[in-house]
């Protein structure tokens, strides 16, 4: 049996092992965050308690006073003692009263006062930590003063933020003071330390980190066993089967020596429903090889009739160029590209008398052998009416309109074919044509470029009979030439659903206007390839270019 790269047992366990990881550590996000949250709010209550709490000790007026006079009062003293219980009960790592002065890198903060523990007292001898109007230098960044010059708006309402010092990373809540006409006077901040946070957080994580791991390897171990019972084991006892029938159908011609091994599943779901689908489908198997079999038989013979019919449509156009070497008047190239094995677009040229040259481009409504069937009738029709006109004067609308009333008999198809045909008079360049519904020809004037001619159309012909057709003249020069084809070259189309059209084919006509007509009509080929690129050909492709000579 094959070895695989990715077996499904492996499969299996790696997905479910991402499974219950990505579900786990969801879990353990989505719990830290909700952990943090409720301990960071603890912090802030206990914070704006505190605040809100030595606020109602603290005298704003009389606070105002003392900053601008640089003289403590009573009130001050009390403030400062009630500060000092505060820092000590509270376990703050500072406690203090501040006023925010500029955005400076240095001494952009002054100091009013702080609280200070029992212990602290001692060693500063009983002292103060700050002096009252004294600059703090460069203890604070311009980013924490930020913080303070925001509060001095008179609110009443405490803010929060979190701010790495020299002393640790801390979490400070900021309540302005305000005087009796409601303007903030100071700041005042307590700084409580996260450590605490931290260590919690920690060990919540270990804690969760080992129950995810325990209940990971649970799940994981259930969950495998439950789908290699139901699924994996099923899945190779079919895999078993099929292969076994692949290798006993390679090389074999004979249907009837096929083997497929029931794989006896008896899960009661959608895999036992799917092994006897492999036991339908090798029986249908073995009747679709012997269908297949006579089927094959059948198309290469149809492929071979083909091949002969597309050698036998190629060999009825006229392919010999130039088409009289002993006449210089004139140079002729045409070529056909049909869209299948055999087309319904065909050119045709030849010699009517000595002096008279008839051409013709059709195209067959269809495609395929049907098309192609009701194209040789009409190359046919055409071809012997014309020279059956040879030593009268030359008519192309009254050949068409003879060649419509014979199509139309036992039409019963209801095929049509637009055509354009015309006479030249070689002697004189003169150009007598008629078309019966089909594409305007190009032509090019000696100095000039290739332009489309727009003559009078008539029906396509063996749509109705009785019909006549307008002839249209012109006349040829030295040098002048004459380009007719099929919608097949202006309706190719690319893969982005574009058409060539008739401005791109004039433009690819005029790129090569100069050059000899094989030059002109293979160019034209190549701009169409270049536009359609890989996209499928979905109509018949033919063209011709005469020059006058």
């Amino acid at each position: 049996m094959k070895e695989y790269r990715n077996p499904l047992r492996r499969s299996i366990l790696l997905g479910c092992g991402v499974f219950v990881a990505f579900l786990c550590l969801t879990l353990a996000v989505l719990s830290f965050f909700i952990y943090y949250r409720g301990m960071v709010d603890k912090y802030q209550t206990y914070i704006g308690d505190a605040l809100r709490l030595t606020l109602t000790e603290i005298d704003g007026e009389d606070l105002k006073g003392c900053i601008e006079s640089g003289e403590k009062s009573e009130a001050f003293r009390r403030t400062q003692n009630f500060l000092d219980r505060v820092k000590q009960e509270y376990d703050f790592t500072f406690v203090c009263i501040e006023k925010p002065l500029n955005l400076n890198e240095t001494d952009n903060m002054m100091d009013v006062m702080a609280g200070m523990t029992n212990e602290e007292r001692e060693e500063y001898n009983g002292g103060d930590s700050v002096t009252l109007g004294g600059l703090t230098g460069d203890s604070y960044s311009p980013e924490v003063v930020q913080q303070y010059l925001n509060r001095m708006d008179g609110s009443t309402e405490v803010s929060y933020y979190r701010n790495r010092t020299e002393f640790g990373y801390m979490y400070t809540g900021l309540l302005p003071i305000l005087d009796n006409a409601g303007n903030a006077v100071a700041i005042l901040a307590a700084d409580l330390s996260m450590e605490e946070i931290i260590t919690t957080l920690v060990r919540y994580i270990l804690i969760v980190l080992t129950e995810i791991v325990i209940l990971a390897t649970l799940s994981l171990s259930i969950m495998y066993r439950w789908l290699n019972r139901r699924i994996v084991a099923p899945m190779i006892k079919l895999e078993e089967s099929a292969q076994g029938f692949v290798e006993s159908s390679q090389g074999q011609e004979n249907p009837d020596a096929l083997v497929f091994q029931d794989p006896d599943i008896h899960t009661g779901d959608e895999l036992e429903s799917l092994s006897d689908a492999f036991s339908s489908m090798s029986q249908d198997m073995k009747r679709f090889m012997q269908n297949l079999l006579k089927v094959s038989a059948e198309k290469e013979r149809i492929g071979a009739e083909l091949n002969v019919a597309t050698k036998i449509q190629a060999d009825m156009l006229p392919h010999i160029t130039p088409v009289n070497p002993g006449r210089p008047e004139f140079e002729l190239y045409a070529s056909m590209n049909p869209a299948k094995e055999v087309g319904g677009d065909f050119y045709d040229f030849f010699m009517i008398d000595d002096d008279h040259f008839g051409m013709v481009m059709a195209d067959v409504s269809g495609k395929g052998v049907p098309a192609a069937l009701f194209m040789v009738i009409a190359k046919t029709l055409i071809k012997n009416r014309a020279q059956a006109a040879a030593g009268t004067e030359m008519h192309p609308g009254k050949i068409l309109a003879d060649v419509n009333n014979q199509l139309c008999e036992g039409n019963e198809a209801e095929l049509f074919v637009t055509v354009w045909m015309g006479v030249l008079t070689i002697s004189t360049g003169h150009l007598i044509s008629a078309s019966a519904g089909h594409e305007y020809p190009a032509f090019y004037r000696e100095g000039g470029k290739f332009a489309l001619q727009k003559e009078r159309h008539g029906p396509p012909l063996a749509t109705m009979e009785g019909l006549r057709f307008r002839e249209n003249e012109t006349d040829l020069g030295h040098g002048e030439a004459l380009f007719i084809y099929t919608d097949g070259v202006t309706e190719a189309t690319s893969a982005e659903e574009e058409l060539f059209g008739e401005e791109r084919m004039l433009n690819a006509l005029n790129a090569h206007a100069e050059e000899t007509p094989e030059e002109i009509v293979r160019g034209v080929r190549e701009h169409i390839d270049a536009f359609v690129k890989d996209a499928p050909q979905f109509d018949d492709i033919t063209m011709l270019c005469l020059r006058f000579r």
